[in-house]
């Protein structure tokens, strides 16, 4: 696919395990697209800083140039943008395909660059970096300190593009939302699967096992034309007290009758743009689940649903952001005294990144503030959980926003799964 001079190509790219392969998967946004998001955002221009193509967004404007100084690019909310460049990469840059786009700025010396940003940014009062609070998103946190602090010296008020860099890397287009909806519907199924299988080993052979339950389902994911970064996780009680234990051939529990079992299971169709399904359910191996596990699950749902239902009110309404529904879902688990137990975030953003965690906005007032939007076109996980001493317990959903509204892509766990109930 041929992008225009015009367009950025927001790039994510991640080793698999165990080889060298990366996966690569771009999408384009115009200068056109990207400045009514400026003004979206009530600022008047944004300054991106790069030194030796580290900035993928920079790196993907300008195109694969050997670049070895450093380069500001800056947005206008309205009008032409400019390049502030080194002469000596003025040789990589003089083409029709960056001088139809921008207006070049050379410099020679840092003097003269920091005079060219400071005389480049005179009529704006109010830019957008590429920052974060306390840099808690590392996904947006690209700009360096000197060059923040040099532009609030300038008497601009900084504030981060995060929003901009979550439109045009995290909200999909409805072929992306279909091949989610297929994913999930995949995965809820292969679940199925699963934990009749383990009910077929223990009623056959007296046991299962976490490791050939992980495998299995690999294996249909990969039957159903899926792929994954990593296996899924299946854990038996004690074991599901580490959210990212993962059973291995050498290192696994047998799965018996009495045992609560978690399987936390994440892919997405191999088709190039395609958006991950990621899921956790829990199961007894019993027929009858005891109380103990039911009280605790009630719980794990509760703040599950309380989230879903704090976006269905709120959406329609105004602007929500990711830390306020970690927040409504973490009262209910800190409320029934399991505050302690809570150790990750609500949910993460879901795109089609090679790994199921997407570079859009989390859930998440606990491990980072994650201040950005909730967007029209983004998905995102809903899993609370309760990690106590005596077991693990999760319940994980998929959400979606379409028009102001919430989807529930991944299914809705209403109770444990009696394993060996006929």
């Amino acid at each position: 696919m041929t992008f225009g001079p015009n367009s950025v190509l927001i790039m994510f790219a991640r080793s698999l395990r165990g080889n060298s392969l990366i996966e690569v998967y771009t999408k384009s946004m115009r200068i056109e697209d990207i400045q009514p998001q400026i003004v979206r955002l009530n600022a008047d221009a944004w300054l991106l800083a790069d030194y030796e193509n580290h900035n993928q967004t920079v790196k993907a404007l300008l195109g694969e140039k050997f670049l070895t100084r450093k380069i500001f690019l800056l947005i206008p909310k309205e009008g032409k943008p400019s390049i502030i460049a080194h002469v000596i990469d003025l040789a990589f840059l003089s083409g029709k395909d960056i001088t139809s786009v921008f207006t070049l700025l050379p410099y020679k010396t840092w003097q003269e660059m920091l005079s060219a940003l400071e005389k480049a940014l005179v009529p704006y009062s109010r830019i957008l970096m590429d920052i974060s609070e306390n840099g808690l998103l590392p996904r947006v946190s690209f700009a360096d300190y000197g060059t923040v602090d040099f532009v609030k010296k300038l008497g601009k008020k900084v504030t981060p593009s995060a929003d901009i860099l979550q439109r045009f890397s995290a909200v999909m287009t409805p072929w992306q939302l279909e091949s989610q909806k297929d994913a999930c519907l995949k995965a809820l199924r292969i679940k199925d699967e699963a934990f009749a299988k383990i009910g077929k080993d223990v009623k056959e052979k007296g046991q299962s096992d976490e490791y050939e339950i992980q495998q299995f389902i690999a294996k249909r994911f990969r039957e159903e034309g899926m792929v994954f970064d990593e296996d899924p996780i299946v854990a038996i009680g004690t074991n599901a007290n580490n959210p990212h234990y993962g059973p291995t051939k050498d290192v696994s529990s047998p799965i018996k009758e009495g045992d609560l079992v978690l399987i936390d299971m994440w892919a997405k169709n191999k088709e190039k743009g395609s958006v991950y399904a990621d899921i956790t359910w829990m199961g007894y191996v019993g027929s009858r689940v005891p109380d103990l596990y039911k009280e605790r699950f009630d719980i794990v749902k509760k703040a599950r649903n309380s989230a879903i239902n704090f976006l269905k009110e709120e959406l329609p309404n105004r602007v929500v952001h990711g830390y306020e529904v970690d927040d409504v879902a973490r009262k209910v688990i800190t409320d029934a005294g399991y505050g302690d137990s809570f150790i990750h975030r609500l949910g993460h953003s879901i795109t089609d990144d090679v790994s199921c965690h997407g570079a859009g906005a989390n859930l998440d007032n606990f491990e980072s503030h994650d201040f950005r939007e909730l967007m029209d076109g983004t998905s995102f996980s809903d899993e609370p959980g309760i990690y106590a001493e005596d077991f693990g317990m999760r319940s994980e959903t998929d959400l979606h926003i379409e028009n102001r509204h919430v989807l529930v892509l991944g299914g809705l766990q209403e109770e444990i799964i009696p394993i060996l109930k006929d």
